[in-house]
């Protein structure tokens, strides 16, 4: 960056008024009313089936697990935790050392103190699934299930299910998340608040893939772009900080450096650089984006990608949110957005 642009990112002293300004600007229109829909949520607290078993009499519950869990039990067993297919000849002694892992039982403990209020996630789930199926009617809803993977993925999806890795929610000031070195512009993710925000971005990125035959970083920008959108939409009432997984100075940052942020990325030529560090610089997760010095977010992309999003929705308020998921050319949409921040 030329040292003529240094000022550019300069946090400035916001008054009261220019706080509450810049706090509400990323938001959607006023959301559509949805409580005529009825959603009937199937939440399944899988885990606390699971280690309800005492491990030496796993292999006497085994029959009934497969009958009860079915195809999401072999998913779980073999892409989750690792501990093979139920039919497999270790599959019971694989179990069974899961079961009596210690720090599994400490993390246990731990996600029934948190997630104790089960029916307040449902009324969670359900409200995000009404504005679900209000855009997108014809989707069914996936049965939800509750699991613990080991500090693994996040969120499972499959084509009748999806299900939550609920130790990966335990809170930014878990202990966990420190033992695991969780850099900590990543634990503040790790909050209940984001639970229900993650399964409809999980739903969202399994049902409109990304089309990798643009890997640019408009393309990418404007995916991920859509994807926050989408989210926006499911949980109308999110914070922008939760959406974007900033902090209050980072959403203050992003919001008033964004037209020096635009510039950047225009006059580096960036915008349709195919480059593999330069993309991740922009979209992958890190303290801040190289490119706009250490007092701004990581993921900026992100941020970015909304805001063309935002500005081509405006200019083409006929389409659709479906329309609008189902267009998997980032090219296009940046065309006809005319992003001028």
């Amino acid at each position: 960056m030329s040292g003529n642009r240094s000022f550019w990112f300069r946090l400035l002293v916001l008054s009261p008024l220019a706080f509450v300004l810049l706090f509400n600007s990323c938001s959607c229109e006023r959301p559509p009313r949805v409580d005529h829909i009825e959603v009937d949520i199937n939440l399944i607290p899988f885990y606390e089936d699971l280690f309800s078993i005492n491990p030496d009499s796993f292999h006497l519950e085994l029959d009934r697990l497969k009958k009860t869990y079915g195809k999401y039990l072999e998913a779980y067993s073999l892409g989750v935790i690792g501990a093979g297919h139920p039919d497999d000849s270790d599959y019971v002694e694989n179990m069974r050392f899961f079961l009596n892992y210690e720090p599994n039982q400490e993390v246990l403990d731990t996600v029934r103190h948190v997630f104790h209020d089960k029916d307040a996630l449902k009324r969670e789930l359900t409200k995000a699934f009404q504005y679900y199926l209000y855009y997108f009617p014809d989707e069914p809803v996936p049965d939800i299930y509750l699991h613990i993977s080991g500090f693994n993925q996040n969120m499972v999806v499959d084509s009748t299910w999806l299900s939550i890795s609920v130790e990966q929610y335990l809170g930014a000031d878990c202990i966990f998340y420190e033992w695991l070195s969780v850099p900590m512009y990543l634990r503040r993710t790790k909050v209940t608040e984001k639970v229900v925000p993650d399964v409809m971005k999980a739903i969202a990125m399994s049902r409109y893939l990304y089309n990798d035959s643009i890997d640019d970083l408009a393309n990418q920008m404007i995916y991920n772009g859509k994807l926050l959108w989408f989210v926006k939409h499911m949980v109308p009432d999110i914070p922008d900080t939760l959406l974007f997984d900033f902090s209050k100075e980072q959403m203050a940052w992003v919001k008033r450096f964004e037209k020096d942020m635009w510039a950047v990325v225009v006059e580096q030529k960036h915008l349709f650089s195919t480059d593999r560090m330069t993309l991740q610089r922009y979209i992958g997760k890190s303290p801040f984006t190289f490119f706009f010095g250490q007092d701004s977010p990581g993921r900026t992309g992100h941020y970015i990608g909304y805001r063309i999003i935002q500005s081509f929705m405006r200019r083409n308020p006929d389409v659709t949110l479906q329309e609008l998921m189902e267009m998997d050319n980032g090219h296009e949409i940046f065309a006809a957005a005319r992003y001028r921040p």
